[in-house]
């Protein structure tokens, strides 16, 4: 079965839907029409709001990044528990340039940069006491594991 349009039944859609802009079938007037058009561009058009917002934030993304901030806090947080602080520079910062506290502590006192796979351990438990002398260094996360199933028995 061909589902090609004859050429009379393409005029008789041609003819009903002269005028029809939206395609479903509804005649607009010249003046609602205008209405419409003026609505799509001005600034109460939803698409266009969300496109603003956007290009707000976009612009404000480099501004008020760090110290830029008007909520900078001196760049650390916590987050679950753990200590956070701002360093971009830092070659395994997060996407945001935040580095765990704990192992930059750990860094500075090995003078190196730690290992991805290496993992820093609070003696105490204290997530946010991040002295030195809290702090031990595992070269795994296996490692870690067995030292505390070693602690519970």
């Amino acid at each position: 079965m061909n589902n090609a349009q004859t050429p009379e039944a393409r005029a008789k859609l041609s003819r009903a839907m002269k005028g029809n802009r939206n395609g479903l079938g509804t005649v607009f007037s010249e003046e609602e029409r205008a209405r419409r058009s003026a609505f799509m561009r001005g600034p109460r058009n939803p698409m266009k709001q969300d496109k603003a917002r956007a290009t707000a934030s976009a612009r404000l993304k480099g501004k008020c990044r760090g110290p830029q901030n008007p909520n900078w806090n001196g760049g650390k947080h916590l987050v679950n528990g753990y200590v956070r602080v701002y360093t971009p520079e830092h070659p395994f910062a997060n996407v945001l340039g935040y580095v765990f506290e704990h192992r930059l502590v750990m860094e500075a006192h090995l003078g190196r940069t730690l290992l991805p796979s290496e993992v820093v351990h609070h003696i105490n438990g204290i997530t946010d006491d991040n002295r030195i002398e809290n702090l031990m260094l595992f070269p795994s996360n296996g490692e870690h594991k067995r030292n505390h199933k070693r602690r519970k028995t």
